[in-house]
């Protein structure tokens, strides 16, 4: 698969922000407001905040919509039900594309502690800078591992570009610890989730990865246009689309469509598993909440 785009002078940055939904292991005890406040912060820091659209499931609106109050009514998309996150990029891309076709996007989960804000925002601007590497490819950031984890993704790189960029061998995520240390053994980095590309190129991953769902998308986006059409459409769509998540679509496009860019140390950690939730718990809500 070869996607390629002419570059624009008129390419803005857009920030993508995938609030956590669906239940189970999602519903941490530490404070999910303060996370996405910080991911909030994060995103302000790069681009304007007409240029920032938040994802949210219809039961969680009422959950998160005080915190983001700060952007535009249009911004927060509100869909029907958690259908894994590459549809939730999916929905939000052809939003912006809507607004912005020559748009540049970063997608950020929203439940990421980051202890050194302004180092991951160095590194999320690098992967939001075409390069010749980058300008047709999807921009992964990659986290250096602090230990050995199972529960987190992880990307294989490959051969160093003039840029700084590397290729993406394979993502994969580990079955064991062992596994797991022979990945960090090899140079492995945990993957982020965090993904930045021009939108053009990211529906075209999308489209060739998943052809059939970004049709009916669009399809059914298209139909219904009308702000009081469209929740009942997409609630139909919805009720029959599987559960696709973005790290799936990364790792079918890894060594054609991916380069890495490794994070500065910027004290990451994902707060999406049981585990590295209770160690984050020891650093305290408040000092997290000191960061806001």
């Amino acid at each position: 698969m070869t996607l390629s785009f002419e570059m624009s002078n008129r390419e803005c940055t857009w920030v993508i922000l995938l609030t956590e939904g669906g239940g189970g292991e999602f519903d941490m005890p530490l404070d999910r407001h303060t996370l996405l406040k910080m991911t909030l912060s994060r995103a302000l820091s790069m681009v304007p905040r007409e240029q920032i659209v938040a994802v949210v499931e219809r039961a969680q609106y009422r959950c998160w919509n005080g915190t983001l109050a700060l952007l535009p009514n249009d911004n927060v998309i509100v869909h029907p039900c958690h259908r894994g996150s590459a549809v939730k990029v999916l929905l939000a891309v052809l939003a912006i594309l809507e607004r912005d076709p020559w748009a540049r996007i970063i997608a950020m989960p929203s439940h990421h502690y980051v202890g050194n804000e302004t180092a991951l925002a160095n590194s999320l601007l690098d992967a939001t800078t075409p390069t010749a590497q980058t300008r047709n490819k999807l921009a992964l950031i990659g986290i250096k591992p602090e230990a050995a984890d199972t529960e987190t993704g992880y990307i294989v790189p490959g051969r160093w570009f003039e840029d700084g960029t590397r290729s993406v061998q394979r993502i994969v995520k580990p079955s064991s610890n062992m596994a797991a240390r022979e990945l960090v053994g090899r140079g492995a980095l945990w993957d982020s989730s965090i993904v930045a590309a021009r939108a053009l190129v990211l529906m075209g991953v999308l489209r060739a990865c998943m052809p059939d769902l970004v049709d009916q998308m669009e399809t059914v986006l298209a139909r219904s246009d009308r702000g009081d059409v469209r929740p009942r459409a997409l609630s139909q769509l919805y009720s029959r689309l599987p559960s696709v998540e973005l790290s799936h679509v990364m790792a079918q496009v890894a060594e054609a469509e991916c380069r890495v860019i490794t994070s500065r140390s910027c004290g990451w950690s994902n707060l999406a598993s049981a585990r590295r939730t209770i160690g984050a718990g020891r650093l305290s809500v408040g000092a997290i909440a000191a960061t806001v």
